[in-house]
């Protein structure tokens, strides 16, 4: 695709399987689809209201950790799919200049 038709500001990288997650304030367990440095989208059991902000603990398969804070951009339904799983859209609210989290994730998993 080229850069004057995707309004991502960073490429995106697929993870499926090689970061899990977890929504902070509950125990729902996160799948994440795809990364980069502005923000991310995840599969999960439970849609979510557009705008509002989830605090994530994401994981890698060796361990590592970082606890981002995300604005939902869009929830949609996963037609068909069984169980029922919707894929998610987030922003990155956390501007990752001061301490490099996301931009380390995304490093990690390239």
């Amino acid at each position: 695709m080229s850069q004057s038709t995707d309004r991502r500001r960073s490429p995106r990288v697929e993870l499926m399987g090689r970061v899990h997650g977890q929504l902070v304030s509950a125990n729902l367990p996160i799948q994440v689809r795809e990364i980069s440095l502005g923000g991310m989208s995840i599969e999960t059991r439970e849609g979510f209201d557009t705008g509002s902000v989830l605090n994530l603990m994401l994981t890698l398969g060796d361990g590592a950790g970082v606890l981002v804070a995300a604005r939902i951009v869009y929830s949609r339904l996963i037609d068909g799919s069984d169980p029922v799983l919707y894929v998610s859209g987030l922003e990155f609210v956390d501007e990752d200049g001061e301490d490099g989290r996301v931009s380390d994730l995304v490093e990690k998993v390239r």
